[in-house]
């Protein structure tokens, strides 16, 4: 297939790339909470016969209310969650791993389209009374990704990909710092409807691009954790009830 102008077969590519990443992402964390998460449960649920919970071997009533009320129970309810928990880090690092795809594919122009989007409107927004340090509250996820569409499609990951980058963006620390180098050259700070600045655009540009470089590298250091509280939980488990 053919390249058009407007590259839609690439942004076809790009989006399947990162779709097809996402799944796999989760299909993994799927596996693993069946498997991981799923097993030590059902493994550590047909041990709580052992020598060391006698309130499973009782009777009557008060057998089940110690049940209910004892250590071996809030470690297999402790274990289970950790069954989504296995689901929700494939989730996660599907994220990442499309947000790479797409940061790889699209990044600089995404950089560049958004941080005009952002620059366009902080540019219209009335600059007295403080009103200009809370240009967060103008951005909207909707409206932006709306303008991104011819670069990157729509889809719910280029909303997270807008979504994102305001959330990680230090908008009051950014307006401070662009404000102190207009002052510094002498030009007006509270001026409204000023023409498009070259050095906004810049520097919205630069701090975009750093936070898309954040997000499209996937980090493994939370499924390490969970793999280590994991085994720590179900090893604690296994001696209270032997």
């Amino acid at each position: 297939m053919s390249s058009g102008p407007t590259g839609q077969p690439s942004l076809v590519r790009t989006g399947a790339k990162a779709g097809a990443a996402f799944v796999g992402s989760v299909i993994k964390g799927g596996l693993l909470a069946l498997i991981l998460g799923g097993g030590a449960f059902f493994y550590y649920v047909g041990q709580l016969q052992g020598p060391g919970n006698t309130a499973a071997r009782a009777g009557g009533a008060g057998a089940v209310l110690a049940l209910i009320t004892s250590p071996p129970l809030l470690v297999a309810v402790l274990l289970l969650l950790f069954v989504v928990v296995y689901a929700m880090l494939g989730v996660q690092q599907g994220r990442a791993k499309a947000m790479q795809h797409l940061v790889a594919a699209r990044g600089e122009a995404v950089s560049e389209r958004l941080a005009g989007a952002i620059a366009g409107r902080i540019e219209s927004m009335p600059r007295t009374h403080g009103t200009l340090q809370r240009a967060a509250d103008w951005l909207s996820v909707d409206a932006l990704s709306k303008q991104l569409a011819p670069v990157l499609g729509e889809g719910k990951a280029v909303r997270s990909v807008v979504g994102f980058v305001l959330n990680r963006l230090p908008m009051s620390d950014m307006l401070a710092e662009w404000q102190e180098g207009r002052a510094a050259h002498g030009e007006p700070v509270t001026a409204e409807g000023a023409a498009q600045d070259p050095a906004l655009r810049a520097l919205l540009t630069r701090r975009i691009n750093e936070t898309l470089q954040e997000m499209s590298t996937p980090s493994r250091k939370p499924l390490y954790i969970a793999l280590g509280a994991h085994a720590v939980l179900l090893g604690v488990g296994l001696w209270l009830v032997n």
